[in-house]
């Protein structure tokens, strides 16, 4: 089984508008996204998959990293705002399954209160809601270890501490 390095990106800051899916980020949110997209481009190498909900609010958070590091967006469904737990993780467990390398990196892009509820599964395999702020991402690894995965936090980061 091998290691991947995994960042649940909850979007930055949106305008209050709808139709939901249509919110485009404040000008803080625009901010947010790009100081949180600097640090992570520093962790992640050309090979990272970047996967993003539906929403407007999800790709403007993902470009600044998109355009840094040169990489590609993937729009999936299955991470829409309000979207099941189980869909997410069937996102999450497809994704795994096409990386290659050493330690391929992963970006989820998405909405609260699914990217709480990710970490907390495979962070603690229980259910429930954690609060992530806006523009964090939490870098979780998943490493072998007694021939089961396990899931660490690596990192926090906050777009007020990068």
């Amino acid at each position: 089984m091998q290691t991947i390095n995994l960042f649940l990106w909850r979007h930055a800051e949106a305008e209050d508008s709808s139709p939901d899916l249509a919110r485009p980020l404040t000008p803080r949110g625009q901010k947010d996204a790009s100081r949180v997209a600097k640090a992570l481009a520093r962790q992640i190498d050309a090979d990272t998959r970047v996967l993003v909900s539906p929403s407007v609010r999800t790709r403007e958070t993902a470009q600044p990293l998109i355009t840094r590091a040169a990489l590609h967006l993937e729009v999936d469904d299955r991470l829409a705002p309000g979207a099941d737990l189980d869909e997410v993780l069937d996102a999450l467990e497809t994704a795994i399954a096409s990386c290659n390398g050493d330690a391929p990196s992963l970006v989820l892009v998405g909405h609260q209160p699914w990217v709480g509820q990710v970490a907390r599964r495979l962070l603690t395999n229980g259910d429930g809601d954690w609060s992530v702020k806006k523009a964090s991402a939490w870098w979780l690894v998943r490493r072998s270890r007694d021939g089961s995965a396990e899931w660490t936090l690596k990192s926090v980061l906050d777009p007020d501490l990068v």
